[in-house]
């Protein structure tokens, strides 16, 4: 990859926490257009971002930032659930099997033939019902487990920053982070708003899990400060 002057700070960044075995040696960090801003990807076992974000919202970060953007990238994919990323997929399989793989030994096909014979599609009409229902408690659950991940992800970049840089308050990088990042969209013109707003935008709030999908920056920071476990956090199923 061509490491230009805007990025090759973030590259050498990304490799001096290679170094200390913060990151795995195997990752690698890639420039990706469709990515909005930065995530890491463990099906590709690489941290991406998006050039036009990094030049706009992180160029300008301290080295600690962005130390504490990829380690938290680091975090997703280190702590994260790899199937957390295929559960809104999970409701739509049974309606699938049900309306086009019926079981051979079932009644289903001939109850579906004669409801189909006489204009009644009951069983399809009760399907579509059944989906959109299991479609919005996955969806509740997928954004639920989305914020507790945020927290394990900042619990690993805290705790690293701390350990490896003795960074006495990681909760202030994350909270200068995160505010410079929602002023920044909330300043800028409508279509960089819609290109860089993130996706609460197009997620309809009664799907949201709280006020919002993702957890608040006052709370993100609470817990980093709290020291609270992680695995304490995830047992008492605590979420905003």
């Amino acid at each position: 990859m061509d490491e230009t002057d805007d990025t090759s700070r973030l590259h050498r960044i990304f490799r001096e926490l290679q170094g200390k075995g913060l990151i795995g040696r195997e990752r690698r960090l890639v420039q990706c257009p469709v990515t909005l801003s930065v995530r890491g990807c463990p099906a590709l076992n690489c941290i991406r971002y998006r050039r036009a974000f990094y030049e706009t919202h992180l160029s300008g970060a301290s080295d600690d930032t962005l130390r504490f953007v990829l380690l938290h990238e680091e975090g997703h994919i280190r702590k994260g659930s790899s199937l957390l990323s295929a559960l809104p997929a999970l409701p739509v399989l049974p309606y699938l099997m049900l309306l086009h793989h019926p079981a051979s030994d079932s009644l289903l096909p001939e109850v579906l033939a004669s409801l189909q014979a006489g204009g009644l599609p009951v069983v399809r009409l009760a399907s579509a019902a059944l989906l959109i229902v299991a479609v919005f408690f996955a969806y509740r659950t997928y954004h639920r487990c989305m914020c507790d991940e945020e927290f394990v992800a900042d619990r690993y970049a805290a705790e690293a920053m701390k350990r490896c840089y003795r960074v006495g308050d990681p909760g202030a990088l994350l909270q200068n982070l995160l505010s410079g990042l929602r002023a920044g969209t909330s300043a800028a013109p409508a279509p960089h708003r819609k290109r860089y707003g993130g996706l609460s935008r197009t997620i309809p709030r009664f799907l949201r899990s709280g006020p919002d999908y993702l957890p608040s920056i006052a709370e993100r920071v609470q817990r980093i400060r709290a020291g609270e476990p992680a695995d304490r956090r995830m047992a008492t199923g605590l979420s905003p």
